[in-house]
């Protein structure tokens, strides 16, 4: 896609192939130093979980970084709420797009990004204060274009500490079985390694960062990882769905990159958005039909 980015003092306008008119951002102008990170943040119906994420961004103790929010058209107030924190975090930038998807949202904050570094992050996670203070010292002590972190979870509950801790733990794993992936939750690339690989593949509804992870590797970019808590990530999905029931769809998508070292490219069940965790509302019939038919097409492609 091509972007054309028109600036003046007081406005920065983003225009998108797919939007007849553009939408305007009123924001205050970039610094003239060169920018260390852009942080990417895709989002859909987040306007309970995004505050969270801006408040920790404006608490960090190095402030050399901007903040791109790529919005997919959220039906609730997520935007407006974004706009609030203008003021508290200068660098601010709010794209907006027709198609909600997390790929074309991440490459579409990357197409206009500044920064040196992209750290593409969910909505539903929260920094640390010292979090891009940690990452800079990290990228200056080592010799790498890739790097995660280890994160714990959003309650005190010791069972979902016993989720995050195996999670970095496969995190780890992956490194000495030589299948890296680039966590979802947080991703830290070089732009140039970004550009290397073409980004991600936005044909890829589910498993994104496995793919990326992947093409990465081939292009002999290692993942490293930054062995410190810098991060919270949210459990919302487990506590909603259920523990077993996200379990099943992280271990059958497995299967694929084990046998095959590919990654799926749809999960049936599997929807994107903040619009999830609000008032339960009952599942229809033909919610259920559409259910089946996504996973008739999840058996074909896992063995074609």
């Amino acid at each position: 896609m091509v972007f054309v980015l028109a600036e003046s003092p007081v406005t920065r306008v983003v225009r998108l192939p797919q939007m007849r008119n553009p939408r305007i951002i009123p924001m205050r102008r970039l610094p003239m130093k060169q920018v260390l990170f852009s942080i990417i943040i895709p989002t859909l119906n987040e306007e309970k979980f995004l505050p969270r994420l801006l408040e920790s961004l404006a608490a960090q103790t190095y402030k050399n970084f901007e903040v791109i929010v790529v919005d997919g058209s959220s039906k609730d107030k997520t935007v407006a709420v974004a706009k609030k924190y203008l003021r508290i975090l200068p660098s601010l930038r709010i794209i907006q797009t027709k198609k909600p998807s997390l790929p074309l949202q991440r490459n579409l904050g990357a197409s206009v990004a500044h920064g040196q570094w992209y750290v593409f992050v969910d909505a539903d996670s929260i920094f640390l204060p010292y979090f891009t203070d940690r990452a800079k010292a990290f990228i200056e002590a080592h010799d790498t274009r890739l790097f995660t972190t280890w994160f714990r979870s959003d309650t005190d509950d010791p069972k979902d500490g016993v989720y995050t801790l195996f999670g970095n733990v496969y995190v780890e794993a992956t490194l000495i079985f030589k299948k890296p992936l680039t966590p979802g939750p947080l991703t830290i690339v070089r732009r140039d390694a970004f550009r290397e690989v073409g980004g991600y593949d936005e044909e890829h509804a589910f498993h994104e960062d496995v793919d990326f992870g992947q093409r990465l590797k081939a292009a002999g970019i290692t993942l490293y990882v930054l062995r410190e808590t810098l991060f919270i990530w949210s459990l919302r999905r487990f506590r909603k769905e259920g523990t077993l029931k996200v379990l099943n769809q992280y271990v059958i998508s497995l299967f694929p990159i084990i046998l095959f070292n590919r990654s799926m490219k749809k999960m049936p069940g599997y929807i994107m958005g903040g619009q999830l965790y609000g008032k339960k509302k009952p599942l229809k019939k033909s919610a259920l039909k559409k259910y089946q038919n996504k996973l008739q097409s999840f058996m074909k492609e896992l063995f074609a």
